[in-house]
């Protein structure tokens, strides 16, 4: 897929200067996996790619240090299938740049994209549910349907003479502010049961 002005953005501002970080090992404890990769470069609530001879995954960290990060797998899955099979970690991608449409009587370019915020208060969605991006794999509509990505589609019109470089700007920037929220738990779904809030409704 290839937009007017811009194809893909990955985790923030600096994506292009981003290289996939190493994995050590991945250990468990529990349902809460372990990946030990140095100077990984994500943060808390960030969403990441495993990748390797296992199936892609992905994924949003919890805990994060320098060197590690921890997420959790989810309920009936064996936290041992992480173990193997994955020898990198990547930013996962955060914005997707649909088709663009000109606007030739004002001289505007209006840009549509998905914004793929990431959350550890995840909100499951129905089996076989997909990304409106047709070139969403496996792993990123696996994730949509666990809920630990959430995909919210925006538009913005852009003056034709507009450089890639400020389009892209922007757009980061709304979507930098908003992954604040999912991250600090003012988007996410739960119940409050007199006590606590949490995220299981029963």
């Amino acid at each position: 897929m290839k937009p007017l002005l811009f194809a893909l953005f990955a985790v923030s501002a600096f994506a292009q200067s981003l290289s996939a970080a190493t994995i050590t090992s991945i250990t468990c404890s529990g349902q809460t996996a372990t990946v030990n990769a140095t100077a990984h470069g994500l943060i808390a609530s960030q969403g990441f790619e495993l990748t390797g001879t296992a199936a892609q995954f992905n994924g949003t960290a919890a805990t994060v240090t320098t060197n590690a990060f921890t997420f959790t797998v989810a309920t009936g899955t064996p936290c041992s299938t992480f173990t193997s099979g994955y020898t990198s970690v990547n930013p996962a991608v955060q914005v997707v740049a649909l088709p663009a449409q000109a606007n030739p009587t004002a001289g505007t370019t209006t840009l549509t994209y998905l914004y793929w915020f990431t959350t550890v208060y995840p909100s499951p969605l129905s089996a076989g549910t997909k990304s409106v991006w047709t070139g969403a794999n496996a792993a990123q509509n696996a994730a949509i349907v666990a809920g630990t990505t959430v995909e919210f589609q925006g538009s913005t019109a852009f003056a034709a003479s507009t450089s890639t470089s400020t389009v892209q700007s922007t757009i980061l920037s709304q979507y930098q502010t908003e992954q604040v929220s999912f991250a600090n738990f003012l988007f996410a779904f739960g119940c409050y049961n007199g006590t606590t809030w949490t995220t299981t409704c029963q």
